[in-house]
């Protein structure tokens, strides 16, 4: 197209000059306004408003205008847009693309690949209101590659037949900026597209057959000639019924060019983004790898081989391959777009005249089969489209090009038109089930056959809504089999089909019979010189079908039927039609001869009134009676009536043409007959008056005179000039516009959908033009966004189409605006409720917005029963133009009808703009209770006081005893039993005086236990004059976890808006909080204290949404996550990383794990970890849309292998460990796998169907060699299940497996916990099963005591955290004590840590707190630093500071020691310098107990060949030396000023000395001074020392026992 407009010649381009004023004008006088959906109340079914930031965007420019300069003019009718059906509020994108951008659902692209954005992208049509030039494709491709887009392997087809661009892989984040382009009327989401999947042609009376003579076979018509163009999965046209038309060749592997008839001539591979398999020759030849084109071309156009037994209807007809969806069914790669059929159709319609070479007859393409459509909704309330999606109007476009275009409606089994067959020149078919028979009598309408009428899509020709037209044969269908694939290798031969048939049902197989028979009427067409149109074509179908079933819309035709459509096809009745015998069932008695000239006027006429105005666009009844005054010579037998009108083209006479033609009213004493009148301006016809005749007849075919009455025609229409809405308006707001109305009439306006004002009344008879203006009060309204519409209703009651605005009020300063959006709903976990009992608990909801212009924060919610405060939350922002569900719960303790209301900032403690919309309340009925007494135990009745009772501690056992019924029961027994070693023993009771009907009691027992672990109990309920409703629920057993142990008070957590948490990390006392922000993983650094302080990296920039982490003792946490990237191409792929993480955020390289995928090709999800040591154990799913090369969808899991990984090298890969998963990608929790004695253990999700029969998605097992590939050892374990968690321990060499998951939904959830073996068999009956209403997270953490098991659920008061503990060993479950209020979200341990840390929500927000241990785990050797800084209660950072700062002063004290031994050395050598003196040793006074007379008296020796030899014998040392022991310190002697020379030693000369006698009892060592240690007291926090060997001490500020 670019090229033809660089071609213009300056002649047309001054032309197009000197026009532009005049095209201006009158597309200004034909705009139509865009309704904007952002009034301030909102039809339910309406999108979100689109936001530009914080605020709603501006409408964009959608009026008809003249293209700019290098655009061409539209291809398509203008204003097109305006009536298409996605578009409800009629902004110009698409409803489904907005609910998108407002997060309300997700992209169904087929081709959806994870955006920069982080969210999966969208497949999309932009259309324009010209068709785009160069400069409409650069700013479009602008906008894409801004938001990271890449044009490599992505769509971007610039069609021909519409004014539209195909693209995808499209960010959802750049939609609005694509929408705000100039020229962009429409951005429509592409339609999921999947295929609807020799009697049929007998029955049909194409073929000739025993039971119907005169079929078109018999005449010789076979489709010769005609080219029908296939538009499915591809053609394997080597089959024999599709390779030539003599059935002469026998050989599969000739091409068609080998052939001297063949039958294919051409083909397209539209699917494909390589153009030369969809170049303009159609040379390309597309195969057919999924079977249902080569079905459908059979059914068409197939020949039935040399046998002709399964012919087509049309076997003379060429074919054209057209493969618009892939192998899979669906269109693009491996989805279902509508991409590629847009791009095939628009390829039909450039090859619409091609010559193909082959030889004169085969010109062209004249057919379009296409068994395809929108894909089934899963909610089943879609009735489909209008017709105004990009697809129809291709259809369309093609239908104007001359081509018959012949569509399935479709498999959905209810009344739903959609895609192609929702085109308003569609032919679309419905199936027929024939029961295997030619007798027509017995067919019926297939059970899955889609019905209509199609939605309405607003004109004046409400046949185009009659679809389906016909019904052909669809069921049971033998026709062509393609080949089969048998997964080759590549590079070896492509399999062939043979002459091997199949049975399929369908429309899809319907579709072609009729594609079939259209050709054979266009052969009849072309050789009777009939020269058909599609629309003809469409007609003689319409008009020579059988008829079936009563007429479902008898006010626009007596034949059609909702499911049969016109009729079943007639070969017969269309061959009679065709060659002039007759046909047709419209019964006879229409003429278009004129009745001959007659006497009198027989006729009176009684509408229209006698020279009334009659208006464009609008229908009338031509009405009216005999004359009983006449004389009519008889009985009148008809009355005969046509309707013309006059117009005068410019330049040229009035001229009269015909509306509707002479034809027979309905009636004769009172007649009628309806016409309607054209919106002649559209066709710009300057239409003046229309002319009405009629004529009667008697039963002697006597004619009266032509009775003639004319009527002035006007129009009733408004244009608004001005405001425009671009910019807001305060105060007096002035519109003005024009007018065009018949005998005056009155100017109204509304806002929104509510009531119609009238602003101004105008008096006239005729036709009146003129023009309006009034002032509006803007200050009325508050500010906001507002919908205004005005219409003109003229003096004759015609009402002129709406004229929509959007204005924008803006009055006040900016301040929030907090609003209701929906009513209050009271539900049980998601059932409406229009009643509930007293004394239950049910949820109350809303949905709330922020109208305002400013963000609301600390946002209080109350819920009010009756004035009264019965629940609230805090939400802590809401930005402008949010959407926020609130939940609050209810607990109704009144019968009767109770006022129930939800208030909004209760205490006015934020401004807003409007502070009288912030309450909602309704009136909800509570029922009494069922007549009687019903006491029972509700979900979540049992608590203990303290929460974890301690071993050998007094606690309490809480119970809530419900009475569900309406009565009061009195002296009550509640019995405490225990279980021991002996049975269920009775250990305390209870007596309840008096429990009212609807209420609860709680009771209480105190107990005592000395052991720790799982404390079993049972309370049943009795009582001398206690007659219950329902015994079977008085009694039930539940079991406590008694340990050491305490829950921590919690800590609020406060993230950024938007942000929320992943995981907590716990490193022995510090952590990490990782949260989801802006698309990746932020982490915050977690205190002793629980404090968060934000770390200054992110830990992943591009998350893919999985994340898992497991800490261990030495300060560190492995973690596995999915991440995305771009590649060095510029493609965007996923896959799975690993790193390492201590307490300082500090990370080790990433090392990426799996091979790198495009997230169009596959996907990796539900990563778990398992540490053993140094060794890790990685595991995951994996969909791979590829299968190395074989084009196979398959999920596996695979698993990953490293000891003490540095590089990504270090990692063994398990591929397909367990393959054929059955689940959709992302939708499952995540893998759980662990290292056994010898084998891997494994937990997945997948979808099961036995038993029952039905898909549901349950809990499987495995185990096997973790080097191995396709483990054999699966089973089924878990229905309906979900949250799967799993540990392994060895016991006696044997693998143990504790497992725990949820099985249901919502109020039937249940939590399922058994301790198993390899073969998933229970152990010693260790399985508990029990209620666990709403559980939404389970967690498994591994201690030395056992497994601590962490859940959630909802008991009386709301969603509560339980925590419990199971012992694989022993082996034993105590599940669960109530820990706190809230959902769970997250629990983390490290294995050298005391406590477990706790993430959950509260009504106050996001909470965390701790499950503490009152002592440190025994981890093996004790490291002194860390126990002295457990001591000191230091964290990690001040300790490191003071270990520091005494290293230094030890540096400095050992400085100082060496420097004064180094001045004494120096001293000592220069005093052997001095003469050396004698001197006497002075002893103490006290000498008798040191020295005895016998001692060797003192004095200078040689030392220097002493060889000293110790006794160490006990019982050898003397009295003396025991004494010289006892005595510690002892005196030292004087020493005289003194001392006698020493003799220099003598040398031995190598001569070892003989040892010395001995030296008698020498005295013992002096003992060294008692040990103390340090004692951290933990009541009042003081520290004392103690001798070390004590076992106990007491504290000497409290008094507090302490076990050492």
């Amino acid at each position: 197209m670019s090229g033809r407009r660089l071609n213009l010649t300056p002649l047309v381009l001054v032309a197009m000059i000197l026009v532009m004023d005049m095209g201006v004008g009158v597309s200004a006088s034909t705009a139509i306004q865009t309704e904007d959906l952002t009034s301030q109340e909102r039809p339910e079914n309406w999108p979100p408003a689109l936001m530009c930031g914080e605020v709603i965007c501006d409408p964009i420019d959608r009026t008809v205008r003249s293209p700019p300069f290098d655009a061409g003019f539209p291809v398509e009718d203008e204003g097109w847009w305006f009536g298409y059906w996605y578009d409800l509020d009629s902004d110009g994108m698409d409803d489904r693309l907005q609910r998108i951008i407002a997060g309300q659902r997700e992209s169904v692209s087929s081709t959806a690949i994870i955006g920069l954005d982080g969210r999966p992208t969208v497949a999309i049509v932009v259309d324009y209101a010209w068709h785009p030039g160069p400069s409409d494709t650069a700013a479009l491709r602008e906008v894409l590659e801004s938001h990271g887009w890449e044009q490599e392997g992505s769509w971007f087809f610039e069609m021909d037949i519409l004014d539209s661009i195909v693209l995808d892989h499209v960010p959802v984040s750049a939609l609005i900026e694509i929408w705000q382009l100039d020229g962009v009327v429409m951005v429509e989401e592409q339609n999921l597209i999947i295929p609807y999947l020799d009697t049929a042609t007998r029955g049909s009376k194409v073929r000739d057959s025993e039971r119907y003579d005169e079929t078109m076979r018999d005449f010789g018509y076979d489709g010769s000639g005609i080219v029908i163009a296939i538009l499915d999965t591809g053609v394997d046209n080597e089959h024999f019924s599709l390779d030539d038309f003599s059935d002469d060749n026998d050989d599969n592997e000739n091409d068609p060019d080998d052939l001297a008839d063949p039958k294919w001539i051409a083909g397209c591979d539209a699917v494909s983004l390589n153009q030369n398999e969809c170049n303009n020759e159609g040379t390309y030849d597309p195969d057919d790898g999924n079977g249902h084109g080569t079905h459908v071309a059979g059914i068409a156009l197939g020949t039935g081989d040399s046998r002709r037994i399964n012919q087509g209807y049309a076997p003379g007809a060429y074919l054209v391959d057209v493969k618009v969806m892939t192998d899979t069914g669906g269109t693009t790669s491996g989805g279902e777009d509508s991409a590629g059929t847009l791009k095939g159709i628009n390829w039909v319609v450039a090859n619409v005249d091609t010559d193909w070479g082959n030889n004169d007859s085969s010109r062209g393409i004249q057919v379009m089969s296409m068994s395809f459509g929108g894909a089934g909704d899963p909610n089943g309330d879609d009735p489909g489209d209008n017709g105004s999606s990009a697809g129809a109007r291709a259809v369309n476009q093609a239908a104007e090009a001359g081509i018959v275009p012949v569509a399935a409606i479709g498999n959905d089994g209810r009344r739903r038109v959609t895609s192609v067959g929702a085109a308003d020149q569609a032919i679309t078919v419905g199936s027929i089930d024939d029961k295997d028979t030619i007798d027509r009598g017995d067919d019926s309408i297939a059970s899955y056959s889609n019905s209509g009428p199609r939605v309405d899509d607003g004109d004046d020709n409400k046949e185009e809504e009659l679809k389906p037209d016909v019904v052909a044969p669809g069921s049971d269908i033998i026709s062509a089999a393609h080949a089969a694939s048998s997964s080759q290798l590549p590079g070896t031969p492509k399999p062939l089909a043979e002459d091997s048939y199949t049975e399929q049902s369908g429309t899809s197989m319907a579709c072609p019979a009729v594609a079939g028979l259209v050709a054979v009427i266009l052969q009849i067409s072309e050789e009777e010189g009939l020269d058909l149109n599609p629309a003809e074509v469409k007609e003689l179908l319409r008009e020579n079908s059988e008829p079936k079933g009563e007429a479902s819309e008898p006010d626009i035709s007596d034949t059609w039927n909702e499911k049969y459509g016109f009729g079943i096809i007639d070969g017969n009745l269309i061959l009679s039609a065709l060659l002039g015998d007759g046909g047709g069932n419209n019964g006879g008695g229409n003429t278009t001869e004129p009745p001959p000239p007659g006497e009198g006027d027989w006729l009176v006429y009684e509408r229209p009134i006698e020279d009334s105005w009659l208006v464009e666009g609008e229908t009338y009844s031509v009405r009216g009676h005999i004359d009983e005054d006449a004389e009519t010579n008889g009985t009148i037998e008809e009355v005969q009536v046509k309707i013309t009108y006059t117009h005068k083209p410019e330049g040229s006479p009035t001229q009269e043409e015909i509306l509707v033609d002479w034809h027979t009213a309905q009636g004769t004493v009172n007649w009628t007959t309806d016409f309607s009148i054209p919106d002649f301006e559209e066709d710009e016809i300057n239409a003046l008056e229309i002319k009405i005749s009629v004529q009667a007849r008697n039963e002697w075919d006597q004619w009266s005179n032509k009775q003639r009455q004319n009527h002035d025609i006007g129009r009733v229409s408004l244009t608004l000039d001005s405001p425009s809405g671009q910019n807001s308006v305060e105060g007096n707001v002035q519109f003005e516009g024009e007018y065009e109305t018949v005998n005056g009439g009155t100017l109204q306006w509304r806002i929104g959908k509510e009531d119609w004002v009238d602003e101004r009344t105008y008096t006239g008879s005729g036709g009146t033009t003129d023009m309006f203006n009034f002032i509006w009060d803007s200050t009325e309204h508050p500010d906001g966004s507002h919908r205004i519409s005005l219409r003109f209703v003229s003096g004759t009651s015609v009402r002129s189409e709406e004229v929509r605005v959007t204005l924008e009020i803006d009055n006040q300063p900016p301040a929030p605006d907090l609003m209701f959006r929906s009513g209050i709903t009271v539900s049980e976990w998601g059932i409406p409720l229009s009643e509930t009992y007293v004394n239950s608990f049910v949820d109350v909801s809303a949905e709330i917005r922020n109208d305002g212009d400013e963000s609301a924060t600390n946002v209080v919610v109350y819920l009010l029963e009756e004035g009264t405060r019965k629940y609230e939350l805090t939400i802590p922002t809401i930005d402008s133009g949010d959407i926020v569900d609130v939940t609050l719960y209810w607990n109704p303790l009144s019968v009767g009808q109770r006022d129930l209301s939800i208030a909004l900032d209760p205490g006015d403690a934020i401004l807003e703009i409007d502070e009288t919309n912030n309450d909602q309340s309704i009136e909800f009925d509570v029922i009494e209770r069922p007549e009687g007494v019903d006491l029972a135990f509700s979900n979540g009745a049992f608590t203990t006081t303290p929460t974890i009772p301690r071993p050998g501690e007094q606690f309490k056992i809480n119970a809530r005893v419900d009475n569900l019924g309406s009565s009061a029961a009195e002296q009550i027994e509640a019995q405490l039993h225990l279980y021991t070693e002996r049975g269920w023993e009775l250990t305390s009771s209870t007596t309840i005086p008096r429990i009212e009907g609807g209420y609860a009691e709680t009771i209480s027992f105190a107990q005592t236990n000395e052991e720790s672990g799982a404390f079993k109990f049972r309370i049943s309920l009795s009582g001398p004059v206690l007659s219950d409703i329902d015994w079977s629920n008085n009694q039930a057993e539940w079991s406590t976890l008694i340990e050491k142990s305490t829950v921590s008070g919690g800590r609020g957590l406060n993230f950024q808006t938007g942000e929320t948490p992943v995981e907590v990390i716990d490193l022995d006392g510090e952590g990490i909080v990782v949260t989801s922000k802006d698309g990746g993983l932020a982490l915050y650094r977690l205190n002793s204290n629980k404090g968060m302080t934000a770390c200054s990296n992110m830990l992943e920039e591009k998350w893919s949404g999985d994340f898992v982490a497991a800490p261990t003792s030495d300060g560190i946490a492995h973690i596995v996550w999915t991440r995305r990237f771009l590649d060095t191409s510029g493609y965007l792929k996923q896959t799975v990383s690993y790193s390492t993480i201590d307490s300082a955020c500090e990370m080790r390289p990433i090392q990426d794990l799996m091979d790198p995928i495009l997230l169009s090709d596959g996907k990796y999800w539900g990563i778990d970890i398992d540490v053993d040591g140094t060794k890790l154990l990685v595991a995951g799913y994996h969909r791979d849309l590829l299968t190395g090369g074989t084009f196979q969808d398959l999920t596996s899991i695979f698993i990953l292998e490293a000891d003490a990984p540095t590089s990504s090298s270090d990692w063994r890969l398990t591929p397909n460990a367990i393959s054929d998963i059955d689940v959709i990608a992302g939708y499952t929790d995540p893998v759980q796998i662990e290292y056994g004695e010898e084998d891997g253990h494994i937990l997945y999700q997948s979808m099961r169907n036995d038993t029952t029969g039905n898909d549901r998605l349950g809990l499987w097992y495995a185990h096997g060699d973790i080097k191995q590939s396709s483990w054999t050892y699966k089973k089924a374990v878990g229905d309906h299940a979900s949250l799967p968690q799993m540990k392994v321990h060895t016991v006696d060499d044997e693998d143990r497996l504790v497992v725990a998951w949820k099985e249901g939904e919502g109020i039937d959830s249940e939590l399922i916990t058994r301790i198993v073996d390899d073969t998933f068999s229970i152990i010693e009956n260790s399985s508990m099963q029990f209620s666990a209403r709403g559980l939404s997270q389970i967690v498994f953490i591994e201690t030395s005591r056992g497994i601590q098991l962490m859940h959630d659920m909802v008991g009386p008061g709301g969603p509560q955290v339980q925590y419990g503990m199971i012992n694989s060993e022993a082996p034993w479950m105590a599940i669960s004590n109530r820990i706190s209020d809230g959902w769970l979200h997250s629990v983390s341990r490290s294995p050298a840590s005391g406590e477990a840390v706790i993430i959950h929500t509260s009504t106050q927000g996001w909470v965390i707190r701790a499950v503490i241990d009152d002592s440190k785990p025994n981890t093996g050797p004790i490291d002194i630093l860390e126990e002295l800084r457990f001591q000191l209660g230091l964290d990690e950072g001040s300790f490191n500071i003071l270990v520091g700062g005494v290293a230094i002063a030890v540096l400095l004290l050992c400085t100082i020691v060496l420097a004064v031994m180094s001045g004494r050395a120096i001293r000592w050598i220069g005093g052997r310098r001095r003469k050396p003196v004698q001197g006497v040793i002075m002893l103490e006074d006290d000498v008798v107990d040191v020295i005895d007379e016998d001692d060797i008296p003192v004095e200078a020796i040689d030392t220097s060949s002493i060889v000293e030899v110790v006794d160490i014998n006990v019982e050898s040392t003397s009295p003396r030396r025991e004494r010289r022991q006892r005595r510690s310190q002892p005196k030292i002697a004087e020493i005289s000023t003194t001392i006698p020379e020493m003799t220099q030693p003598a040398t031995n000369d190598g001569i070892v000395a003989e040892p010395l006698p001995p030296m008698g009892d020498a005295p013992a060592l002096p003992g060294l001074p008692p040990l103390n240690k340090p004692v951290l007291c933990p009541e009042c926090g003081s520290r004392f020392d103690v001798a070390f060997d004590l076992k106990m001490t007491r504290c000497p500020i409290c008094a507090l026992r302490i076990d050492l």
